[in-house]
């Protein structure tokens, strides 16, 4: 199983200004040794110096590539992160004369939608010999239905190009409910549903992949705490034991609670997570490694670099031993 992570940011997208690329490029001189500037020593440098100084997390909103045994792709949420995303697969769908994709949405807040009008091969007429098929997975309890919610970001006045006219040059595009339990099954993967406590009707995923390795993914965005340290059954279910646990830590604590040092403005039934909450969840769930996902807007790179820090060190003071990553565009992670 591959994992890729094509947007990480929550709510809004936040990419660097030039104010802030300058920075860290001053920063970065101001670190280096003279020898590191030049030649081999460069790349030495920027691998030694902590990641945020020198890169930065990313500013697209939610997108999460995953493709199994080589060749069954899944895609959790289409946020901006998704035209970068469709970008890459240009070639292997003219290659192979159309590619196969499952969507699954977490919910249809615009954060995790936005990205579709702008992934490239929805718009790639079937007449040309392009048999594309796109499957959509998302919650039915909505105030509409998620086809209705895809259609209406796109259609006029909202966008140039209607879904009607997408809809009848592709292929073939499909849509299905979820519900809560809903057990789905693929031909590379078994994957299950649970409901999260989230504004409007919200999902996590559990994956495991077909075979051998038997490899679980656990997805879950956009997920508030009832009680830091009670998890939700429903989310203990869904990372019980996974070999990767993608998971909303968007706020520290202080932020959640509104501190004055951390914005002064409480978080509470904004329906996202928080470190000591993400930290608990990992031990009780004896998760290997935590992927931290859905980064606040103004969280910038030095902070999302703490929080990492903040949830390893809570981990170990509550007696666990996962692993924990701050997702950013680009990471990798293959599991076998």
């Amino acid at each position: 199983m591959k994992v890729k992570f094509w947007g990480v940011r929550g709510s809004v997208p936040s990419p660097l200004t030039g104010y802030e690329v300058r920075e860290k490029i001053i920063n970065a001189i101001q670190m280096s040794p003279v020898e590191a500037l030049c030649g081999e020593d460069i790349e030495t440098f920027l691998e030694d110096t902590p990641f945020y100084k020198t890169s930065t997390y990313g500013g697209n909103t939610s997108c999460v590539e995953v493709v199994c045994c080589g060749d069954e792709r899944f895609i959790f949420d289409m946020g901006t992160g998704l035209r970068e995303l469709g970008n890459s697969l240009m070639k292997e769908m003219f290659d192979s004369k159309g590619i196969k994709v499952n969507f699954f949405l977490s919910h249809v807040h615009w954060d995790h939608i936005q990205g579709l009008p702008f992934y490239s091969p929805l718009y790639i007429n079937k007449e040309l010999g392009i048999k594309n098929r796109w499957t959509f997975y998302g919650g039915t309890d909505w105030q509409r239905k998620a086809e209705i919610c895809l259609q209406g970001q796109m259609d006029p006045p909202n966008f140039p190009v209607s879904w009607a006219e997408i809809f009848k040059m592709t292929y073939e595009i499909k849509f299905e409910g979820v519900y809560d339990r809903m057990q789905i099954g693929r031909s590379r993967a078994n994957l299950t549903t649970r409901k999260l406590n989230h504004p409007q009707e919200t999902y996590g995923y559990r994956m495991v992949e077909h075979g051998g390795s038997g490899v679980v993914l656990a997805y879950t965005t956009d997920n508030e705490p009832f009680d830091p340290l009670e998890p939700d059954p429903r989310l203990l279910e869904l990372a019980d034991q996974a070999d990767v646990w993608i998971t909303d830590c968007q706020y520290t604590q202080d932020q959640y609670n509104g501190k004055r040092n951390a914005g002064g403005v409480p978080r509470h039934g904004w329906g996202h997570s928080y470190d000591i909450a993400v930290a608990k969840t990992a031990v009780m769930a004896k998760v290997k490694t935590v992927v931290l996902f859905h980064h606040d807007p103004m969280s910038d790179d030095q902070r999302i670099f703490d929080m990492q820090h903040k949830v390893e060190a809570l981990i170990q003071q509550m007696g666990g031993n996962s692993k924990v990553v701050a997702a950013h565009e680009g990471l990798e992670i293959i599991l076998e």
